[in-house]
């Protein structure tokens, strides 16, 4: 568990692992905004209103968004990994990019008996058992796009997409097709998204990592080319985002959210 500035971070079950990054879930918001930040993955909200529960499909972004909450209200929300989404969402994740839909005929599993009793009780492991028993019924395997996906963050994005069309093993067109479809963008933008989270985490580090190393490190031409992919991503510069002290909950610590 991770807590934030904007609520706590909790992580799924051992058996969701795969296709869930983590829940995140705020009572009682004091926030009035949330700072949503390209990260290719696609996200299940639930707002709590007294008897009343919102639930929206959110789909990646390719910059930054600033959405509105309510102050006083009730938020969970579930972060699929990239690409999983297909598994829990009708519609293709390119059709949800840089906005959301209301989840009536969008689910392919049942949110069960959700109520604000549910959300003050134990809502976590209410939704492990959902989306385990849907998973279970799935039996979804590996398939060759996440086998791309997979080599794109291993590398932090600083990788040619074409060795992950290799891996893919089909031709380019058909693995930018399948690639926009389960991801929601394209593979060159995927690979600069991931290289800007990085980037973003490296920023946050407490050892003060220099700008040109960290250029240097994930591989970008100069620190120039690092400072105008992340402008344009996070709506301000590196340096900026180091005065800022803005805690991006929707990419947290991997290793703090699993342990």
């Amino acid at each position: 568990m991770v807590f934030n500035a904007q609520g706590i971070i909790v992580p799924p079950s051992s058996a969701l692992r795969d296709v869930v990054s983590h829940y995140w879930l705020c009572l009682n918001n004091v926030n009035s905004m949330y700072v949503a930040l390209p990260d290719g993955a696609v996200d299940l909200v639930f707002q709590f209103h007294g008897d009343a529960i919102y639930s929206r499909v959110y789909g990646t972004t390719t910059a930054r968004v600033d959405i509105p909450l309510e102050q006083g209200g009730n938020y969970f929300s579930i972060r699929f990994r990239p690409g999983q989404s297909r598994h829990f969402i009708q519609a293709s994740a390119d059709e949800l990019t840089d906005t959301y839909e209301a989840t009536q005929g969008l689910l392919k599993f049942s949110l069960g008996p959700l109520t604000e009793a549910v959300l003050m009780g134990n809502i976590v492991q209410h939704f492990n058992r959902v989306l385990e028993t849907h998973l279970a019924q799935l039996s979804p395997s590996l398939q060759p796009i996440d086998q791309a996906i997979h080599l794109l963050e291993a590398a932090y994005g600083a990788v040619p997409v074409s060795e992950a069309a290799a891996v893919f093993g089909q031709s380019h067109r058909q693995f930018e097709r399948v690639f926009l479809e389960t991801v929601g963008v394209p593979a060159k933008t995927f690979a600069k998204i991931i290289r800007f989270q990085h980037t973003t985490r490296l920023l946050a580090s407490p050892s003060k990592i220099s700008l040109a190393y960290i250029a240097a490190e994930l591989n970008y031409s100069d620190q120039s080319h690092m400072s105008h992919d992340f402008k344009r991503l996070a709506g301000l510069s590196p340096r900026q985002f180091i005065q800022s002290h803005v805690a991006f909950l929707q990419d947290p610590d991997r290793d703090a959210v699993l342990h």
